[in-house]
């Protein structure tokens, strides 16, 4: 007898473990399943981020495009009415003073990059002779004059 409830007491403690243990590994499925979708979700939202930046810069660029287009129309437009109803020395001095700003905006440009020294992460030399920073010996003090320097501190006591 005793036999029979000890074993239906463990029957039942199997079936109440097992629920409990099934529980967890399902709230644990369940939450795995959440956090899948919340990934999902950022993920769309990131690509539709990129999307609207890209496009966004498109725009950006066809609008500057276009600016340049009606600044060289503009430009056309005026160099056309001054050789039409300017005398030609009037004329050529508009036309001369387009192409001087055109001329002066590019030497300048090309002075900004030949000027341009990326930065350096070590100290440049101050002569040739020197040993730069990146030397072996730089900084070191040759044994000879350490033992000199040695010497002369050995023989001249320090001054208080």
């Amino acid at each position: 007898m005793i036999q029979i409830l000890s074993g239906l007491g463990l029957f039942f403690l199997g079936i109440i473990v097992g629920a409990v243990f099934h529980r967890s590994v399902q709230g644990e499925a369940s939450k795995n399943k959440r956090l899948e979708q919340k990934l999902a979700e950022l993920q769309s939202k990131h690509e539709k981020y990129q999307a609207e930046v890209s496009e966004h810069f498109m725009n950006t660029a066809e609008a500057v495009n276009a600016l340049n287009n009606s600044y060289r129309n503009v430009h056309q437009q005026l160099a056309k009415g001054a050789s039409r109803l300017c005398n030609e020395e009037q004329a050529q001095d508009f036309l001369a003073i387009g192409q001087a700003n055109n001329e002066t905006r590019d030497a300048n440009q090309s002075k900004v990059s030949d000027n341009h020294v990326p930065p350096m992460d070590y100290a440049p030399k101050n002569c040739e002779n020197e040993a730069g920073t990146l030397s072996e010996a730089f900084g070191i003090i040759k044994e000879q004059n350490m033992a000199t320097e040695e010497a002369q501190l050995v023989k001249e006591p320090p001054r208080t």
